[in-house]
């Protein structure tokens, strides 16, 4: 659940350069093209490359290309089904086509506006999932809007039309990427909220006033150390990516470690990538349980992660589970219906935490952070406190339209084993904190009369206090 632009591809794209040796795949598979379930994709097989499209009743745009088998994992392969991981919790479901589509062969391209929207609203009636949880009647929005269309003379008039659309159904995991000419600047402050306190400030100013001993890993993406009363653990993860173990501990922290991460991290597969983000996850995991031992509890701070990779987020939880249980289903909206659903069973780590947790969440816990705490929904220990989490599950599953404009919505539902969907409302708190939901007002909640508070974590020393 990456909220930067899916990284997936980005990557993929990166293998046709040849950064994955080619290896053999099953000869069934060679020379063959695949229609998949929901999301409104083509996968062609080559050889031991493939090809995947973004296929619409117009155009079908090329996606990404490289090695099969240094993106997919081939989970069951038939001769009318063929399901595939690409690296995350959710497989991949496909069925045979004759041949690859011809408007994937010849390029289709059509500036209309009328033809764009159409296509627009076609995708998100095909993929979106949640219009009833964001209470959106589509049918209406296209009544509505198609006159607007119609009348359009410009572009900035048609990328207007498209922008108020999206700003109606208020999901964070939506995007439409303009040409630069069409975005807009970023909007100032308002005066009315004072001065804003940055992240980086504040999270050094919450280190400083309540943390002891604390260590960093990667460029802060995992802290961990102590609460100044030196009993309770307390653990701040401020991503669920970049966990790989690929620069020398001394340079983890350095100026130099974004550019030095990246530059092994895109050398990899995508498949090697997901695997070396989740042994990393181990590795420091370990580390971190072994720092914390005699703790009398742990704190696991999430309100300032904005997501990543599911597989890192529910790899990180293993470690403080006691045990097996179904934690989450997703499933992904096709057309009027939605593809099979999935069920996840989170094991816990070989060696885990097994005193009381803290798990702290709030407005900016979004995406795979809240599939964290959706997977500890049903852990008694795991004592949720903050505010209600973004609530946006779902994968980005990014399109293009006839024009060339890319967008992006949210197409996988997400429920806990009994069935309740979060989107839109988020994971609730069993202690409620009162954030604020907006930025910059949840950031200078901190901030009281000026002076740096925490009231989650004095929440916390209370209770542990309590116990004595």
């Amino acid at each position: 659940m990456n909220t930067t632009k899916n990284i997936f591809f980005l990557l993929s794209l990166a293998l046709s350069g040849g950064m994955a040796e080619a290896q053999e795949i099953a000869k069934s598979l060679t020379n063959t093209v695949w229609k998949q379930q929901g999301y409104d994709r083509v996968l062609a097989i080559k050889d031991s490359a493939f090809s995947y499209y973004n296929i619409n009743s117009v155009t079908c745009k090329p996606l990404a290309e490289g090695i099969f088998n240094g993106r997919f994992r081939v989970i069951s392969s038939a001769k009318r089904k063929l399901v595939l991981n690409p690296g995350g919790i959710v497989n991949y479901n496909f069925t045979p086509l004759d041949s690859l589509p011809s408007k994937c062969i010849r390029e289709v391209k059509d500036l209309s506006y009328p033809k764009n929207f159409q296509v627009f609203w076609e995708t998100f009636n095909d993929n979106y999932a949640f219009f009833k949880e964001r209470n959106i009647d589509w049918k209406a929005i296209y009544d509505q809007y198609h006159p607007m269309v119609q009348n359009a003379k410009t572009d900035k008039e048609f990328a207007a039309i498209l922008k108020e659309i999206i700003g109606k159904l208020k999901d964070g995991h939506i995007r439409l990427d303009l040409p630069d000419a069409l975005k807009d600047q970023p909007a100032p402050v308002s005066a009315a909220s004072g001065s804003v306190h940055t992240r980086q400030i504040l999270l050094s100013d919450l280190k400083n006033t309540y943390g002891k001993g604390l260590k960093s890993y990667n460029g802060g993406v995992l802290q961990w150390g102590f609460l100044k009363n030196g009993k309770t653990g307390y653990i701040l993860m401020t991503d669920m990516n970049n966990f790989a173990d690929y620069v020398p501990e001394n340079q983890q922290n350095s100026k130099e470690f974004r550019a030095l991460y990246d530059k092994i991290s895109e050398s990899k597969t995508p498949q090697k990538m997901f695997d070396d983000e989740i042994e990393g996850a181990a590795k420091m995991m370990d580390r971190v349980l072994h720092d914390l031992e005699g703790t009398s509890s742990v704190v696991i701070d999430l309100r300032f992660n904005g997501g990543g990779y599911e597989t890192v987020a529910l790899k990180l939880l293993s470690y403080f589970v006691p045990s097996d249980k179904n934690v989450l289903s997703v499933r992904a909206k096709m057309g009027s219906g939605f593809t099979p659903k999935q069920n996840y069973t989170l094991h816990p780590a070989q060696k885990t935490y097994s005193k009381p947790v803290y798990l702290l969440l709030g407005p900016n816990t979004a995406s795979a952070a809240e599939i964290f705490a959706l997977g500890a929904l049903d852990y008694p220990h795991i004592t949720r406190i903050g505010s209600r989490t973004s609530g946006i599950f779902s994968e980005i599953l990014w399109k293009e339209l006839p024009n060339g404009w890319e967008f992006s919505l949210s197409n996988e539902i997400y429920t806990d084993k009994r069935g309740k969907i979060y989107e839109g409302t988020g994971i609730p708190v069993t202690i409620e904190m009162d954030y604020p939901r907006k930025y910059p007002d949840f950031n200078n909640s901190f901030y009281p009369a000026g002076i740096f508070k925490d009231k989650t974590l004095d929440k916390v020393l209370e209770l542990e206090k309590l116990k004595k």
